[in-house]
């Protein structure tokens, strides 16, 4: 008699992720099946060699051979849900996933996943949907609070958002994209609170150049301009070829009519980067205070000629 190969799942999952690599799991498997279970077995073991090798095709082939003599073997339906999520197969993956939940409705990572992939096609209300019974098993889960925080982002519930990004990171304090959210929404609500959660998410992830970009930014829209010019400093010391962190610099120094230097940022923008509109429409602005009229007209009409071009 097989044993029950659900419970085996579950085990597997806490040992080694979804993705399954212990085998001696599944030699109890092997050892307690019957001839009718045998090709299974053995198939359940080829499968997993193929996946720790990165033979993926292979893999998945003999998930689908099971599938042909198990149509509700659980391991073999939740490794192909995660094969198809990781190859952004939607479908497939959603009906994978769905599966397993009608065979183990305890199955909190399917949940999860299911609302993975609904976030992703913004059906928020099936997000929270999921997410919820999923949280209903293990209300432990950082992820599933984070997006959570992002759908409520989505449909404009800001004080929600903002509660689930909070409880995610008590969950998990090195949790740096929560961070980048939530410094976003307390920047655009005017909360200098946002400076903080900045840090914090630098002081968990200081190679971070999203963070560092966004607290210099963050410095800006409170005017804090001595730090806000350090941070744009220390962002384009360490990342030099971020583009958006060095225009928006330009436009800083530009309001702190620093315009040579502003002027010196458009043209680096422009080298790598030599349709960005936000920064021509300022070198414009600045040739034309400079004096220097045909070469901000012939920006102007650069500028037109890419309106013209996005019209269509």
């Amino acid at each position: 008699m097989v044993l029950n190969q659900i419970k085996i799942y579950k085990i597997l999952k806490v040992y080694s992720g979804l993705f399954i690599g212990a085998k001696v799991i599944l030699f109890v498997l092997v050892l307690n099946s019957c001839n009718s279970n045998n090709t299974i077995t053995s198939d359940l073991l080829k499968g997993e060699d193929f996946l720790s090798e990165g033979n993926i095709d292979s893999a998945q082939f003999y998930y689908y051979k099971i599938l042909e003599l198990d149509s509700n073997n659980s391991i073999a339906i939740n490794q192909l849900a995660e094969i198809h999520f990781r190859r952004v197969e939607i479908g497939k993956a959603l009906a994978f996933f769905n599966k397993s939940i009608s065979i183990d409705s305890t199955n909190e990572e399917a949940y999860f996943k299911v609302a993975e992939i609904k976030l992703f096609l913004g059906d928020y209300k099936s997000v929270f949907i999921n997410i919820n019974k999923g949280l209903r098993i293990n209300d432990r889960r950082p992820e599933a609070y984070f997006m959570k925080g992002v759908a409520y982002k989505h449909v404009g519930d800001t004080t929600k958002s903002i509660s689930s990004f909070k409880t995610a990171i008590e969950l998990k304090h090195d949790f740096a994209k929560v961070y980048y959210e939530l410094g976003l929404l307390l920047t655009l609500q005017n909360d200098p609170l946002a400076i903080e959660y900045y840090k914090r998410g630098i002081e968990v992830s200081p190679k971070d150049a999203g963070l560092k970009y966004s607290l210099a930014w963050s410095y800006d829209q409170f005017e804090k301009l001595k730090e806000a010019d350090k941070m744009y400093a220390i962002v384009l010391k360490q990342f030099p070829s971020f583009i958006q962190a060095k225009s928006n610099y330009a436009v800083f120094k530009y309001k702190l009519n620093q315009i040579d230097t502003a002027l010196l940022l458009c043209n680096e923008v422009l080298k790598d980067d030599s349709l960005n509109y936000s920064t021509l429409n300022l070198k414009g602005t600045i040739l034309k205070e400079k004096g220097r009229l045909n070469e901000s007209q012939k920006i102007k009409d650069k500028l037109l000629l890419i309106d013209s071009a996005l019209e269509f």
